[in-house]
Formats: structure tokens, sequence, C-alpha cells
């Protein structure tokens, strides 16, 4: 089991054209395909899909297939109440969007795998961080 943050999730939507770690993205996402996630995860994944839309990046047929997706998987969703206080503690380093996933990883003993170097390169995680890329 992992933590799959919304920007690693995101690249399993684009095209290899637009991103060359995508196909990273599927590769080690599909490898582990039993999730725990924050409770805020499917509206941030939606988010993103939403921005790539607008950014150009995703054509409407590839961004209504990326919401399909998005409500077809299944993941454990961690309540993020518990994990508040871990959350406050990474304030000064990660937003608390990040120090959401980083809580739920330490708080289950799991890997959180991410795209966003700067979890990674913040040297706060008390957990196993896989960037892709």
């Amino acid at each position: 089991m992992i933590v799959a943050d919304a920007s690693a999730v995101a690249l399993t939507f684009m095209d290899p054209v637009h991103d060359p770690r995508v196909a990273e993205a599927h590769r080690i996402l599909r490898t582990d395909p039993a999730w725990t996630v924050p409770s805020h995860w499917h509206t941030e994944v939606l988010s993103t899909i939403r921005g790539l839309w607008l950014g150009g990046k995703l054509d409407i047929e590839r961004a209504d297939k990326a919401f399909v997706a998005l409500t077809a998987m299944t993941v454990a969703v961690a309540p993020t109440g518990p994990l508040l206080p871990r959350m406050w503690d990474l304030r000064a380093n990660l937003s608390v969007y990040d120090a959401a996933y980083v809580a739920v990883a330490e708080s289950h003993d799991l890997t959180l795998v991410t795209a966003d170097a700067r979890i990674a390169k913040a040297g706060v995680a008390r957990c196993a961080v896989r960037v892709i890329g």
C-alpha cells in the first residue's frame, strides 16, 4: 500500500508528449494499486484535472476520461482530523495539502509517491518519499 498524491495521479491522465514522467507514473502506481489518501484527495485530483484542461494539457475528451477514471478509483480514505497536529507541525515547510499526504504516509508507515520534488527536498517527512521523475 502507498499514499499517491494528486500530482502523481494527475500524470497518469496526461499524454507522454506533454510530460516524460507519464510512463514512470503509470509504472510506479500500477506496481502498488492499493492506495491510502487524505480526505481531500478526490477534490484535489479533480482540481488538477480541471487545471490541466484549462492549461491545454488535456483536451476535453481526455479530461472527461480522467474524470470518469477518478470517479471509478477505489482508495482508502484517511480522515485528516486526527492528523491535524502533524500537519500543523509541518506548516513551515509544506503546504497544508502536502502535509496531509505526509501525515497519512507517516501514520500508516507507507511510502508517499509524488511528482512534487519539493516534498522530499523539504527533508521533514518521517516516511519514505518516492518522487516520480
